[in-house]
């Protein structure tokens, strides 16, 4: 996988060239993971990153839960005897972190023994598979929360190796592509919010929260979800005294 990233890397460096562009590889993954149109890939790469419009409530949400799951975390990290400082916000090569776990000052990232993990905040029910893969490049362990289901799971990167690797190959031949000169025109869900001139593209859609649904019906499981997240980490901070049970061997740390 090391292997592949790399090259993936210097490819994404020939792609700037190529264009003339300024993009962070993490972004460059994001898109290209995101959209099967080639033409819209080079158009997102060539703009400046944008804020979406993303209603207020969603924002507040995920603030909450974030701030709320780490003023729980740190408590029970050091209620099991764990020194270990929590970042927010961690901007790492491929993705930007909700809560990374970082051991003294080594690392952006919990170092013991080789492993890291990071924490993903979802506000609602569901997440995104792309993104969760992304950070799975930056961490050894994954544990997203997902506040409205009331539940929190955990994914390492050794169970997720092979699907990272096929999606990493499939970036590489799309980033040849487009420094080859392909501009090829895939239309479907993600024309909306699209900027090319384009018969396909479609006005972004934008979704207004039902506070009724969102809000006064999810609240009980935030707790929930919270509570099982700490536990996940917990259990895996525990477990690195057994290796085997994360088989650390085939992550593959860098």
């Amino acid at each position: 996988m090391e292997e592949v990233l790399k090259e993936l890397k210097e490819s994404a460096k020939k792609f700037e060239e190529r264009f003339g562009l300024r993009v962070s590889f993490s972004r460059t993954l994001s898109i290209l993971m995101n959209y099967p149109c080639i033409l819209r890939c080079l158009a997102e790469l060539e703009l400046k990153p944008q804020s979406q419009l993303v209603d207020t409530y969603y924002l507040e949400r995920h603030e909450f839960v974030r701030k709320l799951l780490l003023d729980a975390l740190r408590l029970q990290l050091l209620e099991e005897g764990f020194r270990i400082q929590l970042n927010s916000e961690n901007h790492a090569d491929c993705s930007t972190g909700d809560i990374d776990l970082k051991h003294d000052h080594i690392s952006t990232t919990l170092s013991i023994n080789g492993l890291r993990i990071r924490v993903e905040v979802k506000g609602g029910i569901g997440f995104s598979i792309t993104q969760i893969l992304r950070h799975l490049l930056d961490a050894n362990a994954v544990v997203l929360c997902l506040a409205g289901r009331g539940e929190a799971i955990t994914i390492t990167k050794s169970e997720a190796k092979p699907l990272i690797e096929y999606v990493l190959k499939i970036i590489k031949g799309k980033l040849k592509r487009l420094i080859e000169g392909d501009t090829t025109r895939i239309p479907g869900p993600w024309c909306h919010g699209c900027s090319i001139k384009c018969e396909h593209a479609k006005p972004q859609r934008n979704r207004k929260p039902s506070l009724s649904s969102e809000f006064v019906k999810t609240i009980q499981n935030w707790d929930k979800a919270i509570e099982q997240t700490v536990q996940q980490v917990i259990d895996l901070l525990r477990k690195m005294k057994e290796p085997k049970e994360l088989e650390l061997k085939s992550v593959g740390v860098a």
